[in-house]
């Protein structure tokens, strides 16, 4: 990927997009080059596509979870690059999550730099006012751990603003629904609606991008990523 994410920044990121935007094929290109610098990390995908790709990179672990069996996860904790699938298409989400926050609860509180990659973020808490604890305690404590949150998901408005607060970076795609919209106008400014030079009301940053155009908010200005800039090693399967 030509755009350099600052990954030597600790801090936790968040990536929100619709469905059929381009989510997982950027988010790939991001874990690309996290492998590039030889950052650690462990996804948590909840399909059996959306990251298989990267299985093509040396070294990473794929991991295929099966509700009710038995992992050796201080073994895992060996492997630096490790990619966890749900084994087959159709568990549950609440089992393969049940098994991701054992993983993730074990893993965040050990020694060493680890970004922890979450799929369908929105999942694993009851609703946007109420994160998921684990989620909530690694946001709070995790960066000065050296443990680090890529939040996913494609339901913005069901995403915790607590945890959207602990971001040092989003990654925002176009939303064409008004509460997603709305939703994210309250953390970035002229997101919907901004003022032109003669101070006339006029459509925000979302109206700006493209189809598979990419808005990085830092919370102190913005760039926006063309989807000609962002390319992979790897092939997409999602």
């Amino acid at each position: 990927m030509k755009y350099d994410l600052n990954l030597d920044e600790p801090t936790h990121r968040m990536f929100a997009a619709p469905t059929r935007r381009g989510k997982s094929y950027f988010v790939g290109a991001c874990v690309e080059q996290l492998y590039e610098q030889e950052h650690p990390f462990i996804i948590f995908d909840t399909k059996t596509s959306n990251h298989i790709g990267l299985k093509e990179l040396k070294k990473v672990k794929v991991l295929k979870i099966i509700p009710n069996a038995e992992y050796d996860i201080e073994r895992l904790m060996e492997y630096d690059y490790v990619l966890c699938v749900p084994g087959r298409i159709d568990i549950d989400i609440d089992d393969i999550l049940n098994v991701y926050r054992k993983i993730l609860g074990y893993m965040w509180i050990r020694e060493g730099e680890r970004f922890f990659i979450a799929e369908e973020a929105h999942n694993w808490s009851k609703n946007a006012s109420a994160p998921d604890k684990l989620f909530e305690r690694v946001a709070r404590e995790g960066a000065g751990n050296q443990k680090y949150m890529w939040w996913i998901t494609q339901r913005l408005q069901n995403f915790s603003q607590l945890l959207w607060g602990q971001c040092g970076y989003t990654y925002l795609w176009r939303f064409n629904t008004p509460t997603d919209v709305r939703y994210a106008a309250q953390i970035i400014p002229e997101f919907d609606w901004r003022k032109d030079a003669e101070g006339r009301k006029i459509r925000g940053l979302n109206y700006d991008l493209g189809d598979h155009d990419v808005l990085v908010w830092d919370g102190r200005g913005y760039d926006i990523i063309p989807a000609a800039a962002v390319t992979r090693k790897t092939k997409h399967r999602g």
